[in-house]
């Protein structure tokens, strides 16, 4: 299963041997001969811009026309999605977003744009599960451990993240809620200052990503508790998942591509086969994985119905956590 189950391996073979047919209009969206624009709400070299840039010249080679990624960073990727939203309504351009997009209707106030009926999901291509890691002074060795540990009398445990609001800090409020517990939340300016004092044991626990917290797990430098996906992971399979002591934890970052909300119906289904074929490619499925990715390939409508629940948990979490991004 493809990821977290959203598509077989038979589907998803099917798909792509179906998607070849659709090259001819692939190949001609529409009428013109313009670019295609790949807009990215992060600065170049960020994970987002990785994977636009990883995407961008096998779309290029799939179409027949020039692929462009476009960085407009700031606001938490708000720039570049309202540039979406004010764009001609063809297809063109493209977004690629992470989950962020889906926790800022919760997050912020004010936004230029409404993200549930402005944008509209395209193709959702990889989810990106985060590991639980724990000071080994915190002497604790697994999530029940810890949930003993944070119940004691006159303990205080606490976790660290790199921003307010990000997904790691939303994992642990989550984590708090569907636990019964209070942890403490220590936010830092990004994520190196936030694992130096977990190293040091100046702070108990983080939700990191795998690939970095990978090396300190192998050193026993921190301590392993869970993966915060649904299920455990190729890169790491001894580690548990955390829904196996919290039924139904999840909280993951993902990524995907959206358009504009007038986008015909013709256009979406042809860019939805073009992209899930490129996910499909052997390299790209290697590529997303050894950066700790699990690919995904599934519909529109999926990814739209994913996309929806998202932001409903997100905000929800928001609200009962009261978070704000000021």
């Amino acid at each position: 299963m493809r990821g977290g189950g959203v598509v077989s391996f038979a589907v998803a073979v099917a798909l792509w041997v179906s998607s070849l047919s659709l090259h001819a209009q692939v190949g001609a969206l529409d009428s013109s001969n313009r670019t295609l624009k790949v807009l990215v709400g992060y600065p170049a070299g960020g994970p987002v811009d990785t994977l636009a840039r990883r995407y961008a010249p096998r779309l290029a080679q799939k179409t027949g026309r020039v692929v462009m990624v476009d960085n407009h960073a700031g606001a938490s990727g708000v720039i570049a999605a309202d540039l979406l939203v004010k764009s001609s309504a063809d297809g063109y351009p493209l977004l690629l977003a992470p989950v962020t997009l889906a926790i800022i209707a919760g997050l912020k106030k004010h936004l230029p744009f409404d993200p549930e009926l402005d944008i509209v999901p395209l193709a959702w291509i990889a989810n990106a599960p985060f590991v639980l890691v724990a000071s080994p002074s915190l002497g604790v060795n697994s999530v029940s451990e810890l949930i003993a540990r944070a119940n004691t009398p006159g303990v205080e445990v606490n976790f660290a993240s790199a921003s307010v609001g990000g997904i790691p800090h939303l994992a642990g409020e989550i984590f708090n809620a569907m636990a019964g517990l209070n942890m403490v939340h220590i936010p830092y300016k990004g994520a190196a200052p936030a694992t130096s004092d977990l190293l040091a044991g100046q702070v108990n626990l983080m939700f990191d990503s795998l690939v970095s917290a990978l090396p300190y797990i192998k050193s026993k430098r921190l301590v392993a508790l869970g993966v915060t996906g649904k299920k455990r992971l190729t890169l790491a399979p001894d580690i548990p998942s955390i829904s196996e002591f919290l039924p139904n934890y999840e909280a993951i970052g993902w990524y995907g591509f959206f358009v504009n909300k007038n986008t015909d119906s013709k256009t979406l289904v042809n860019l939805n086969a073009l992209i899930n074929e490129v996910t499909l490619l052997p390299e790209v499925d290697a590529a997303l994985r050894s950066d700790g990715l699990e690919p995904v390939v599934a519909s529109s409508a999926v990814f739209k119905r994913y996309y929806l629940a998202e932001m409903v948990k997100w905000s929800d979490t928001i609200k009962r956590a009261h978070i704000t991004d000021d």
